[in-house]
Formats: structure tokens, sequence, C-alpha cells
């Protein structure tokens, strides 16, 4: 898995590392110089362009700086403007060089100078951006502000060398003026910034690149989050044994549906059997049972008591006989607003049975918050950020740009598993651990798609997997056959149901 790193966390390494005899002065060059080579991977065809590196006076610009000179050791005709006078290990770069391309470098002291950065930026084929780091906080100030202004303006190519400047690491949020790249070199792991949106839109593509940390420091580092891949993925996965049968493979019960939203339990279902589970069963009101039969054949359909289109709170005993019977149950898709839904949650929770909480049993859940904070058996919440801000009481655009705290707060409050949804979509568990799934694209913008996701999230668990690993394995899941599917057509025209064909293809991948 790749690790997810606070800004605080980076300084420590940098400390440790020096504090072990790793001079700072090496670990920037070995920064610059994977840097050099991760851009020529991405684009080979430097040479004799004009490559610009536009350096604060700190790490990052010290960064840029390396990379350049490395780029035009290799071919490319390089040029650095540097803003300020640089510190420490930055100031060595920039002697290094003006010593290898004397005659290409510009000194920026203020804001008067920006016709002459502009100038440079305009005969530009290439930028690189270091003007701020990992170190900066708050909006971009001064002669950053007006590089980084000057930068977007040019509209030239950017590569960023660990952040785009003017972005907070830590969060999504988007302090103040930022530059805009198409490539971000994440200087040895991920940070916040990289994967939460809206700061996520200006990083473009994220390509981590290593830096020469001891590898002791490197693997006791205090890691915010790991970034799913398949490989990971595969190993968690519940096992498929040859000689098993439906009996084996775990039992699910889907409760919900309502009038209007008839088809949300349907899918749920089927999203449970397309993650292998060998039985699934579905409670649904009693005026909709014959049409979730009709949509979802392979399930066993169950009518329950019904009043005004959704379950009546009758429906709450039946819910809790039959789930008592299942391996997980997925309570949510469909499900409507009402005192009957109401009264299916809470007596479910109360029961001890193993639950997916999902769309309208969220809806429940934030009329009753106090049933999350009794004693339950195993849960897993998969919210969007408009239902978790409803259940705790925050603004959506505070939990869209800092999900990795948000999950991890929720998930250990409530002592659940919490799939707080994408893009990317953040799965933390009680002990506070936090993983995110990059995959999926707009394709899933519809609908339906979230009642598929917890299907198979159910489907995983009944078959085996822990409920961490049933989070982790659908949401990945779910979102690599958005990818399969995206790559043939547009996003815009992915139906959910057109999900079902490629979920085989996607785990088929995924299991190698």
């Amino acid at each position: 898995m790749l690790k997810v790193l606070s800004s605080e966390a980076i300084r420590e390494l940098d400390a440790c590392a020096a504090h072990l005899g790793v001079a700072p002065l090496l670990l920037m060059e070995s920064a610059g110089h994977a840097a050099a080579r991760a851009i020529r991977l991405w684009n080979p065809d430097l040479a004799g362009k004009r490559v610009l590196a536009v350096c604060g006076k700190g790490g990052n610009g010290g960064d840029a700086l390396s990379a350049a000179r490395w780029l035009g050791l290799w071919g490319a005709d390089p040029r650095a403007v540097i803003l300020g006078d640089p510190e420490g290990p930055a100031a060595d770069q920039a002697s290094a060089f003006q010593a290898s391309f004397p005659e290409n470098v510009l000194r920026v002291e203020s804001e008067a100078d920006a016709a002459a950065l502009e100038t440079w930026l305009a005969e530009s084929d290439l930028v690189l951006d270091g003007i701020l780091g990992v170190g900066s906080s708050g909006a971009a100030q001064g002669v950053a502000c007006m590089a980084v202004e000057a930068v977007n303006a040019a509209r030239r190519p950017v590569v960023a060398l660990d952040l785009p400047s003017g972005l907070a690491a830590d969060t999504g949020t988007i302090p103040g003026p930022a530059v805009r790249a198409e490539l971000t070199l994440a200087m040895g792991c991920f940070k916040p910034c990289h994967l939460l949106p809206p700061a996520a839109e200006l990083c473009g593509e994220v390509r981590p690149v290593d830096v020469a940390y001891p590898p002791d420091l490197w693997s006791e580092a205090e890691t915010l989050a790991e970034v799913l891949e398949a490989s990971d993925v595969r190993a968690l996965l519940p096992a498929r044994p040859r000689y098993g049968h439906k009996g084996t493979f775990g039992k699910v019960l889907v409760v919900g549906g309502s009038v209007g939203m008839v088809g949300a339990a349907a899918l749920a279902a089927e999203g449970a059997l397309r993650a292998g589970a060998g039985l699934v069963h579905v409670l649904t009101p009693e005026p909709l049972f014959p049409i979730v039969a009709g949509l979802v054949p392979e399930a066993l359909v169950h009518p329950g008591p019904a009043a005004g289109g959704m379950f009546s709170p009758k429906a709450a005993e039946e819910a809790v006989r039959l789930a008592e019977n299942v391996d997980a149950a997925v309570v949510g898709p469909g499900l409507g607003r009402g005192p009957g839904p109401v009264e299916v949650v809470r007596f479910l929770l109360q029961s001890g049975v193993r639950l997916v909480l999902d769309a309208d049993a969220l809806v429940a859940l934030a009329q009753e918050p106090n049933l999350l904070r009794g004693d339950h058996r195993e849960v897993i919440l998969t919210p969007h950020p408009g239902e978790l801000a409803r259940l705790v009481g925050a603004k959506l655009a505070a939990i869209a740009s800092d999900k990795i705290r948000w999950a991890k707060d929720t998930a250990r409050k409530w002592k659940s598993v919490v799939v707080l949804k994408g893009p990317p979509t953040a799965i933390a568990d009680a002990e506070g651990r936090v993983f995110l799934s990059a995959t999926g694209n707009t394709a899933l913008a519809h609908g339906g798609s979230g009642d598929i996701l917890a299907g198979l999230i159910g489907g995983l668990w009944a078959g085996g997997a822990s409920p961490r690993d049933a989070a982790c394995g659908g949401v990945f899941v779910h979102g690599r056959a958005a990818d399969l599917l995206a790559a043939r057509r547009s996003p815009r025209g992915v139906l959910p149901t057109d999900l079902f064909a490629a979920l085989g293809e996607a785990l088929a991948e995924i299991e190698g």
C-alpha cells in the first residue's frame, strides 16, 4: 500500500534522518534526481527544450533546482528563477545550478521583478513549480503569490515538485492562489492534498518518487492513511474454495425498498450476489414484493408489513427474524423516510446482527444518533459527505476536504467501520486505521451506484472477509469496474446496471 503522510510527519522524517547522519543536501539531491527521472519518463522529448524552474528559498525550491540541473545535464535547456535568498541546502543547490549554467539564473527580489519573470515563463516549454512546499500554510503572500499567479497566467505545462504551490498539504482545501499542474511529483509519499478535492483537482496526475530516507525511519513514520492497490485487495478478498457451495459463501439480507425507490433494493441484492454471496434474501414492503422478485430472480424475496408505500413499524420484528439467520444484513437502499424505517433500523441495531447501514438507514440514524453510541455488534456505515454532515452536524465542505480525519474520528467514536464515499473513498476502522481507494470516476455519479456498493460490501462480508476488508474490497472493485467501463465508453453514458457485467471483469483482473 502507498502511504499518505502529513506535513508534520515529513518534518519529523527529515529531522530523524539528519540526526542519523543523512545530510539534508543528500536527501534533496536524491529527490531532485528522482524527480528529473520521472519528468523524463512523463515527457521523453525534452532535448533542447527550455525547462524553467521557479524556485522558492526553501526545500521545495532546492528540489526544483536539482531537478532542473539534472534535466540540463541530460540535454534540456534549463533556466532557474530564484525568489529571494535560498536557505540551507537550497542555497547549495542554487550554487550548483549557477556553476553548471551560469547565464541561466534570474533573481527575483520583489514584485517589481514580475515583468522579467513573465518573460522567462513565456519563453519556456515546461515549468517546474518549486515555489512553496509542505511547510507553507495559509494563502501565498508577496513574491510567492506573484509567482504563483504568473505561472498560471503563462499557460505553460507545469510539473509541481511535491505539491502545487499554494495548497495546504494536509487537507483538500485551497487557502488562496495556487498553481494548477499537469503533473505533481509526490516526494516519497502522498500527502492529503494529492487525493482530496478540491485541492486534488489542481494536482493533475500524481506520481510518487523515491527519496533516500533510511528504510527503518520510513517504515516507522506515522501514517495518516494508506492508498489501496490491486495487490492489496487481492489479499483481502474472501477465499473461494474449489468445492464450495451456496452455503459456503455466505447469506445476505437486504432490507429496503419503498414506492418510488423499488430498484434500490434490487440493485443492492444483485450487488451482493455479484460479490459471491451464496444466498441473498430481500425484505421489502409487501406491495413491492412482485416487482423486486421479478428484478432479481436469484434472490429470495420476502414481503414485509407496509403503510404509506414503505415499511410500517410492524416490519421491524420481521427484519430482525430474517437477519438473525444470515451472515450480514444490508439496510437502507430505497428504505424511505418515516416512522416505519426508523423502527426497522432501531430494532436491527439493538438486535446485535451484523449490519451494513446505507442511504435511508443513515437518515434514520440522524434522527436517533444515540443508537450508535450504545452497545452494538459489528456495523459498517457507508455515508457520502452530505449524509455524514447530517449525522454529525458539520458543514459539507469541511467534511469533503478533510475526509481522512472525519472518517477516522467517526469510526472510532461509533466503534464501527466507516466508508466515507468518494472520490476518493476513505475507509476507516475503529482502531483508527484509514485506507483510501482512488478507483472510480464520474460513471458512478448516478443514483443507484451506492446501492450496488452496499450490496458488494455485504456480500464480501458474508463470504468471510472482515468488516474492514469487505469495505476496502467492495469499494476498490466497485470503482475498478467503473474504470473499465469508462475506458470503453463515455462515463456520462454508463448506468449503474452496466456495472454488473464489469464487476466480474474487475474481480478477475484483481484476482490475477
